[in-house]
């Protein structure tokens, strides 16, 4: 698994089917272990829950498995049809990168500049699913922004959604607006 993961890493993806061999388990374990280490080792905003901040990281799972739904339904416009055990697999192993973010979050409190690095880190991230969706599936790469646009266009939709639901249930509170 560490090798697939430094081969995605290099812009060296293996096609999608090659990703059938980690079963959906230890694909949806690990994206949990990745929210969680988010949940735990993240500052939290003071007025928010422990057990709401670990709700909103542990969200993200279930959010990935709807857009790697998503991805695979624009896949099928390119008459694509791969499982989806193995793109969810890709979008876990491509996103282990984003654990750089968690010592750069703390870092930034002593200096501004690792708030770049981050912003490295996070373009890098998109820039390795983008390259390994594209790849993977042999789409071209407009297709593949294409697909990473509508992506995170419902990413944040849901996103928002949960922010509401969690608003709504009084585990986050409501937002303000700054004194004028």
């Amino acid at each position: 698994m560490i090798k697939d993961i430094l081969n995605l890493l290099k812009f060296k993806p293996e096609p999608i089917e090659y990703y059938q061999k980690y079963s959906q388990k230890t694909s949806i374990g690990i994206a949990i272990f990745i929210s969680a280490v988010y949940s735990f080792l993240l500052p939290q905003p003071p007025e928010i829950k422990i057990f709401a901040h670990f709700l909103m990281t542990l969200t993200m799972v279930p959010l990935m498995l709807i857009v790697t739904w998503t991805l695979i339904k624009l896949l099928k416009f390119k008459l694509k049809n791969p499982s989806f055990q193995a793109l969810f697999t890709l979008a876990v192993l491509a996103s282990i990168i984003d654990l750089l973010l968690i010592p750069l979050v703390f870092l930034t409190q002593f200096h501004g500049v690792f708030d770049y690095l981050q912003l490295i880190i996070l373009c890098y991230s998109f820039l390795v699913f983008f390259f390994a969706f594209a790849k993977a599936n042999a789409v071209n790469f407009s297709f593949s922004l294409l697909a990473m646009l509508l992506g995170m266009v419902t990413l944040t939709v849901l996103m928002m959604t949960t922010s509401i639901i969690f608003t709504s249930l009084g585990l986050m509170p409501m937002p303000t607006l700054p004194p004028v």
